[in-house]
């Protein structure tokens, strides 16, 4: 390949890379905003530093304001899902039905056996929303996720395409150079 051409074809690259680049970035940084304004505007928050429901583990949340989806994934699966293990346990000291139950399926499939029993009603309540909203948290903790990796993948084309940018420009550089060099008096054209 000609380095005339070489050069042309590293900038074009380069540009059509920056061009994705920047849609991939600018994706990444929507797609977390969304998750961050839909976060926000739920008024989400952890139970306050060294309450009781407020599991050892997460004690550092406490208070918090769930606003990303590193926080919701938290907030879902060392929050929500303690306090629905909890209640589905406090249930089973007075009902062995309940015994290795964990799931809104268990809880439920329980309670359609024992239609007349109020209790277990409730509680099929209780774990269908608290597993409805670890659902929600959880999809914005991947969504999150995505936004974050089109961010990072943004970054690195964009990278790329300077770098190409850079390399096609040295190539036509070095080229012009030589044609300047050719056209020199005292330097001979060859026939």
């Amino acid at each position: 390949m000609r380095p005339r051409t070489l050069g042309l074809s590293m900038l074009a690259v380069a540009i059509a890379l920056a061009v994705l680049g920047g849609l991939t970035l600018w994706g990444g940084l929507f797609v977390r905003d969304q998750v961050t304004d839909q976060l926000t505007a739920q008024k989400i928050a952890f139970a306050p530093k060294g309450s009781e429901g407020l599991p050892a583990d997460i004690q550092n949340y406490g208070g918090v304001k769930v606003t990303n989806g590193d926080q919701a994934k938290v907030f879902a699966d060392n929050y929500i899902k303690v306090h629905i293990n909890g209640a589905i346990a406090g249930m089973a000291k007075n009902d062995s039905r309940l015994n290795g139950a964990s799931t809104y399926s268990d809880v439920s499939r329980i309670s359609r056996e024992n239609p007349d029993n109020e209790a277990l009603a409730g509680l099929v309540n209780t774990v269908f929303r608290g597993e409805m909203l670890r659902a929600s948290l959880l999809n914005s903790y991947g969504w999150w996720k995505f936004g974050t990796i089109l961010m990072w993948a943004g970054i690195i084309v964009l990278c790329v395409a300077f770098v190409g940018a850079l390399n096609g420009l040295a190539v036509i550089g070095r080229l012009r150079e030589r044609i300047a060099h050719r056209h020199e008096p005292g330097h001979a054209v060859p026939a």
